[in-house]
């Protein structure tokens, strides 16, 4: 049976890019990246704007409740048929919870995939990343804030995933391939696709 599925990892593990080729062979997944779209919407001149670009700057974690909203909104356009991938949400206990309360009452169930990297190797991709694609976010005193923030806010949302029998590790200092090839046999195993 079909899970929802929740990607986890250190900014640079390369969750992303492996969100990006799974959906390319599994369509009825349909794809949340709020970093994605807050970066989106910090791109405007406006009090929303600003607030994420502050925030942003601050290596800090936007507020639950923006979160929150975002997530009620995705989960309102999904079809009967759809299932959710996630990569970024949940990011704190507040939201774990509210995202197991939704699953709980829509009958769902959902695996999470935590790829797996060292501090290190995570912020020499990053600093690579930030020169190729120009993100004014990865600077490395935020990254370095960030990397502390996932530490503090996220770990535990992951050990707790781990702790209920809920989580896949995968190690992302692997090839794109490897990385994917294991990615896939792991849901295989845990009858998630």
């Amino acid at each position: 049976m079909k899970k929802d599925l929740v990607f986890f990892g250190i900014q640079g593990s390369g969750k992303g890019t492996q969100a990006d080729l799974f959906l390319e062979k599994y369509s009825e997944y349909k794809y949340l990246e709020p970093g994605q779209i807050f970066r989106a919407l910090s791109s405007n001149d406006n009090i929303i704007s600003q607030h994420i670009k502050d925030r942003m700057a601050q290596g800090k974690m936007l507020d639950d409740n923006l979160a929150f909203d975002l997530f009620n909104m995705y989960g309102h356009l999904l079809g009967d048929d759809d299932h959710m991938l996630t990569d970024g949400f949940p990011r704190s206990l507040p939201q774990m919870y509210y995202f197991l309360s939704r699953e709980a009452k829509y009958h769902r169930d959902f695996l999470a995939v935590n790829f797996s990297l060292s501090r290190e190797k995570a912020i020499e991709r990053i600093l690579k990343r930030a020169k190729e694609q120009g993100r004014v976010d990865d600077v490395e005193e935020s990254i370095l804030k960030r990397l502390d923030v996932f530490e503090k806010e996220t770990q535990p949302v992951i050990d707790y995933f781990e702790h209920i029998g809920k989580l896949i590790i995968i190690d992302a200092d692997q090839s794109i391939e490897v990385i994917q090839q294991e990615l896939l046999e792991k849901l295989a195993e845990r009858d998630a696709l």
